[in-house]
């Protein structure tokens, strides 16, 4: 009988064991980086400067979704504080670089930035959210265009899936929300831009 529960005891053991040994835990970071691809970048000063942002260009399946991923850049942009003026132009994407620079002109832009949204899909319990976005900085003080960053943020988070450590069930969440995934990118936007 001792043997019995001798054997029962070093089971419940092992299997605390394993459970521990399996158990993975995942560090999300708090503080964005910068972005995960930068083309290009520029140490040029541009504190202090006039500057116009223009809804990023949309993919089809995502209408809309850019003017929100500039909203969110130009959010991250007003806290950082280094601008001597922000404008939003959420009326305008898609135009074409020359009517970029006419604009820039006609406001009397130092910068200007614009971007693309490259991908976005909406995550789900079994799917990851992802979201991918490229921007460029561009110099327009004297009337010939300069790119002084050109860089793509990628996010991308697969959702947690519920578990079964046989005695215990660790329950699952659905991927994080699109909406988050764009803040972060702009954090990464903004790092860059502010001399990150």
């Amino acid at each position: 009988m001792q043997n019995h529960i001798k054997i029962i005891f070093y089971t419940v053991i092992l299997i605390f064991l394993l459970m521990g040994c399996t158990y993975q835990r995942k560090v999300i970071l708090l503080q964005p980086d910068l972005p995960e691809e930068i083309f290009s970048y520029s140490r040029a000063k541009i504190s202090g400067a006039r500057v116009g942002v223009f809804s990023f260009s949309d993919i089809p399946s995502s209408r809309g979704m850019g003017k929100l991923a500039a909203q969110f850049l130009c959010q991250e942009l007003e806290k950082a504080g280094i601008f001597k003026f922000l404008f939003f132009h959420s009326d305008l994407n898609d135009i074409s670089m020359d009517r970029l620079i006419e604009i820039a002109l006609a406001e009397k832009y130092d910068l200007i930035i614009t971007g693309k949204l490259l991908h976005y899909f909406d995550g789900s319990d079994m799917q990851a959210a992802s979201v991918i976005e490229e921007i460029r900085v561009i110099n327009v003080k004297w009337g010939k265009p300069e790119i002084l960053c050109h860089a793509k943020a990628i996010e991308i988070v697969e959702p947690k899936l519920s578990t079964d450590y046989i005695i215990v069930h660790g329950k699952g969440a659905a991927a994080p929300s699109t909406m988050l995934l764009m803040q972060r990118n702009a954090k990464k936007f903004c790092n860059m831009i502010v001399g990150g």
